[in-house]
């Protein structure tokens, strides 16, 4: 089998994009099709519409994975999507859950190699209804809607969504976010999490059943989904005053501000209802979430430290009490910085011209250019991106641009008043923090408005494509892993020099300690063999892997993770092979 079908962080696999496709395609053809599975795509568009399913799709991930899935259906109801997933059980293919496909990990697209049944995705793209729950104290989302439209949607209600991720210019699903344990830039949220869920998992007999744990009552004799699907409000008389089930992670400031020897939030994580880091092991149909209240001032600061001791004072100082936190709290290192502006000017200025909403379409475009069977075209879309960086200006402001060059260390700190003092504490806190320093350790400045506030953020979330068009531009391969150290870990984590590292790019979600290591490699290094390297070492270190974005076919999923999938898909026909499980029926 080809090397570059076997599962990878490489982000630029070196020129062999039409091998791997040529590949990928022999695999599926040798796949013989049942009469079942010939007459399936026909079948869903009795149920979903014609224009709702493509026969034959050529799916590619965003960093990794590349596969064909004979049908991708986009069911538009909640009752479309149950009656799709059983007519896929019952035709015997294996079944992807997808969302905005924006994972980093492959673990939403179709894996062809070694899997004993054809593929069917099923989009939920289009089940994007929104429904606030008593005034946006909480809120319903479909399986489909994006985490952006949901901002949209709560800000005449005054409210803020349960998370923020670095994709959220892509609008990733809500439902993704449950599923593969996203966690985000907002310190006092929490990662992704809810108990309050509906979603469908497929018994040992092959039956299709909908678990409902969403907490709302519904009209006699009537079921939960086609009331969902019909409704188009609901109040706080439409919730069960009986339910005490969690939509939000339970008093997550005070875990993160325990500085213990335990990790704030990793995708192995057993806890809550089976839908939370089930990655596509179920079909996730809506989830229930609190929401937040706005806060009535906001001030970004950027503080740049000579060294990572100063970065980790100030994280100590600002962490101090779980009643007043910041709402985001972010590092990058040098060459993180560096990185971003030598990659990422492109995308920066295209959000800040089609605005937040607008780019996903592009994105998908994208892909969808990618996945064609033409050589080196995986490559084509970043290296006009890297080539065409330098023409665009600098992203940040030029005092910003500057700082960010004279020093090593940089943390992005939002601070927030909700009314209770919180900014005036955090101002205080970082002000008496820094005159303790000596002259010329730390330099910090604040945002003077919103433009500046949105370019830093901007900036902060161009980190995983800027590590890629870097990468292809340059003509080396990349890996990208993401990991939790223990909350009391103060330093940088130093790999062993002998691995072919030519670059460590690093950022952190620093109030909870998940790291983001994008690195550089020479093209004559075997990235496999050093990806496993530093997964293990990480590990020996106290570290736990993946920490957000999921297994997916990246990263081997633990004993414990591999019985909870077992237990919630017994017969394995839900995303095969997700976390290096078997791709086997029943698990073979």
């Amino acid at each position: 089998m080809d090397k570059y079908l076997q599962q990878r962080i490489v982000i630029y696999p070196d020129g062999n994009a039409g091998k791997q496709y040529t590949t990928a395609k022999t695999a599926q053809a040798l796949l013989a099709l049942s009469p079942a599975q010939q007459s399936l795509a026909q079948a869903l568009r009795g149920i979903v519409g014609q224009s709702n399913v493509v026969e034959n799709a050529d799916e590619t991930g965003t960093m990794v994975g590349r596969g064909r899935a004979i049908a991708v259906v986009r069911p538009g109801t909640l009752d479309e999507a149950v009656r799709v997933l059983r007519a896929c059980v019952a035709a015997d293919t294996a079944i992807i859950p997808q969302g905005a496909k924006t994972g980093l990990t492959g673990g939403s697209v179709p894996r062809d190699s070694g899997c004993d049944r054809p593929f069917v995705i099923i989009n939920m793209r289009r089940l994007q209804k929104i429904l606030p729950i008593d005034a946006g104290q909480q809120v319903l989302c479909f399986a489909g809607a994006g985490i952006c439209s949901l901002q949209e949607a709560l800000k005449p209600l005054n409210r803020d969504s349960h998370s923020v991720l670095g994709s959220i210019f892509l609008n990733p699903s809500v439902a993704a976010g449950i599923a593969f344990g996203s966690g985000g830039t907002q310190v006092h949220k929490g990662p992704a999490y809810t108990d309050r869920a509906l979603y469908c998992r497929v018994t040992k007999g092959g039956d299709v059943e909908v678990i409902n744990t969403l907490g709302l009552k519904t009209p006699s004799g009537q079921e939960i989904v086609p009331f969902l699907d019909e409704a188009e409000v609901l109040t706080g008389k439409d919730v069960d005053p009986t339910c005490r089930r969690a939509a939000s992670w339970p008093n997550y400031p005070k875990h993160v501000t325990s500085f213990d020897g335990q990790v704030s939030r990793y995708c192995s994580d057993l806890a809550g209802e089976d839908c939370n880091r089930s990655e596509g092991k179920v079909l996730i149909l809506a989830t229930v979430h609190d929401t937040f209240p706005m806060p009535r001032e906001s001030k970004f600061v950027w503080i740049s430290c000579k060294d990572f001791a100063t970065a980790n004072l100030l994280k100590r100082k600002i962490f101090s009490s779980p009643d007043c936190l910041p709402k985001q709290f972010e590092y990058l290192g040098r060459s993180q910085f560096d990185c971003c502006d030598r990659g990422g000017r492109v995308l920066i200025k295209l959000i800040e011209l089609l605005g937040m909403m607008n780019l996903s379409g592009l994105w998908n475009f994208k892909l969808k250019f990618e996945a064609l069977p033409i050589p080196f075209v995986n490559i084509l879309a970043d290296k006009v991106l890297w080539y065409l960086n330098p023409i665009f200006p600098e992203s940040l402001p030029k005092q910003l641009m500057q700082q960010g060059r004279d020093f090593d260390h940089h943390l992005i700190m939002e601070m927030t008043e909700f009314g209770g003092g919180e900014l005036k504490r955090l101002e205080a806190l970082l002000d008496n923090t820094l005159a303790t320093l000596p002259e010329g350790q730390a330099k910090s400045y604040v945002c003077r408005n919103a433009f500046e506030s949105s370019r830093v953020m901007l900036f902060r979330f161009a980190v995983q494509p800027s590590i890629r068009t870097m990468a292809v531009g340059t003509g080396h391969q990349g890996l990208i892993i993401d990991y939790a150290m223990p909350k009391n870990f103060d330093k940088i984590l130093e790999l062993p020099e002998d691995w072919g590292i030519e670059m460590r790019c690093l950022c952190s979600h620093f109030g909870c300690n998940v790291f983001h290591e994008s690195l550089v490699l020479r093209k004559d290094v075997d990235a496999e063999a050093v990806k496993k390297q530093i997964k293990k070492f990480i590990e020996r270190s106290g570290g736990k892997l993946p920490a957000e974005h999921g297994h997916g076919i990246e990263y081997a999923a633990p004993e414990d993770t591999r019985q909870r999938w077992c237990k919630i898909d017994p017969t394995n026909c839900m995303n095969p092979g997700v976390g290096q499980t078997s791709r086997l029926r029943n698990y073979a």
